[in-house]
C-alpha cells in the first residue's frame, strides 16, 4: 500500500483529533537509498498492520523538490520550510506528532536495519501509541 503525501496537515490534524490517533510523518529524499529502505521495509508494512493503522495516521513528505503544502496551522508553506522548521537535516527522519500538531518524538536516520523496527516501537510505546 502506498504512503499518502502530507499535502494538508491541518486536515490531517483534524482527522487525528476525530479518530484519536497520532500522526507519523516520514521526511525523505527521492534519491536516498536508506529512505527507500524505510518506506519499503517499515512504513508500507506498518500501513497494513492494524496495531499501527488503528493508532496512527501515516504520511510522507518528499523534500527533494520545493513543493507547497499546508502546515498544522492551515498556512501554506513549502515542504522544505516544514523540514527546516522541525530541524530535519538528515534523511530519512520520522516525526511523531499528537493530534494538536505538537512534536512528540523523532527518529533520525537508520542506525541499523536489524533494529529499526525495535527502536521505532520503543518510541511509539513511550508516546502511548502501542
Amino acid at each position: 500500500m502506498q504512503i499518502l503525501p502530507a499535502k494538508n496537515l491541518f486536515q490531517t490534524k483534524q482527522q487525528a483529533k476525530n479518530t484519536d490517533k497520532k500522526i507519523l510523518l516520514l521526511l525523505h529524499l527521492q534519491d536516498c537509498p536508506w529512505c527507500h529502505f524505510v518506506i519499503k521495509e517499515v512504513i508500507e508494512p506498518m500501513i497494513e498492520l492494524d496495531e499501527y493503522s488503528d493508532k496512527l495516521i501515516i504520511r510522507q513528505i518528499e523534500t527533494s523538490e520545493n513543493l507547497d503544502m499546508y502546515g498544522f496551522d492551515g498556512a501554506q508553506i513549502s515542504n522544505d520550510y516544514f523540514a527546516l522548521k522541525h530541524k530535519v537535516d538528515f534523511y530519512p527522519t520520522l516525526l511523531l506528532f499528537d493530534a494538536d500538531g505538537r512534536l512528540l518524538d523523532k527518529v533520525i536516520g537508520v542506525a541499523s536495519k536489524e533494529f529499526y523496527w525495535t527502536e521505532l516501537d520503543k518510541i511509539l510505546n513511550k508516546q502511548g501509541v502501542l
